[in-house]
């Protein structure tokens, strides 16, 4: 083990530990962060109060189990990775929900979550708060993280989906084998068209975003009103096309990125 620098501080190294333990764990108990760091219990609750008080932890207020909080998916999400995608498509969708006008969205996967990155929105029109930056939804609710899930290896989402679906609404799939299906038609149409499966009367549309290579870089998607974006019939998304256009915007402002 790496001797400590003399001007290491304790409570600092301590806080670091307990963030540390929550790597490849979606969420832990007390006694988990407790056992994986080695400290006493009464200090390790009272970093855990200090972390949830600065937004670096969350708790369930059900199962009071712990898991890393918005602050540091934030601050994760303003770390370029080969290209910042957030600073990429910021442009191309603030212009998209003036347009529209829509709220914006764009996020990335990561380890069966899928996080929001950014959030644009024109004063025009109602502003869907649902998605915060930094934040996550549930991975069988919303657009996005049902079509970044659909782009995972079979073994990843049978993976994900040990996990308990949540119910946002009546509208949101909870049976599994109908997630499945769900999924494979996603792939299938390349887009996902999520009506009232958040919130009641709110509907959101999202289609990939694809790096050089290939792969899938993350998602946009738009969001509003469900008349707003739903054809009169209720069946078909109305901006459709607005949006594949918007995602190939930022794929060509990628591949100039890459070229810089």
């Amino acid at each position: 083990m790496t001797e400590p620098s003399k001007q290491n501080i304790r409570a600092v190294s301590r806080a670091l530990a307990v963030l540390n333990s929550f790597s490849q764990k979606r969420s832990q108990t007390l006694a988990d962060v407790t056992n994986a760091t080695g400290l006493d219990k009464g200090t390790t609750r009272r970093l855990l109060i200090t972390l949830m008080d600065n937004g670096y932890v969350a708790q369930d207020p059900t199962t009071q189990q712990y898991r890393i909080g918005r602050a540091l998916r934030m601050l994760a999400a303003d770390v370029p990775d080969g290209f910042d995608l957030r600073s990429v498509a910021n442009p191309v969708l603030t212009q998209l929900a003036s347009e529209l006008p829509v709220t914006a969205f764009v996020s990335v996967y990561d380890d069966g979550d899928v996080v929001c990155l950014d959030r644009l929105h024109d004063m025009k029109g109602i502003e869907v708060h649902w998605w915060a930056v930094g934040g996550t939804l549930p991975y069988n609710c919303g657009g996005a993280p049902k079509l970044l899930l659909a782009y995972q290896s079979p073994e990843e989402i049978e993976r994900v989906l040990t996990r308990e679906p949540t119910p946002m609404t009546r509208a949101s799939i909870v049976d599994r084998d109908v997630l499945r299906a769900r999924l494979k038609e996603i792939a299938a149409q390349d887009y996902e068209f999520a009506i009232d499966d958040v919130a009641l009367g709110l509907t959101a549309l999202a289609v990939p975003v694809r790096a050089p290579g290939g792969g899938i870089a993350g998602a946009i998607s738009i969001a509003g009103l469900t008349p707003q974006l739903v054809t009169e019939d209720g069946q078909a998304p109305v901006h459709l096309e607005d949006l594949r256009e918007a995602a190939r915007q930022i794929e060509r402002r990628i591949q100039l990125a890459g070229a810089e």
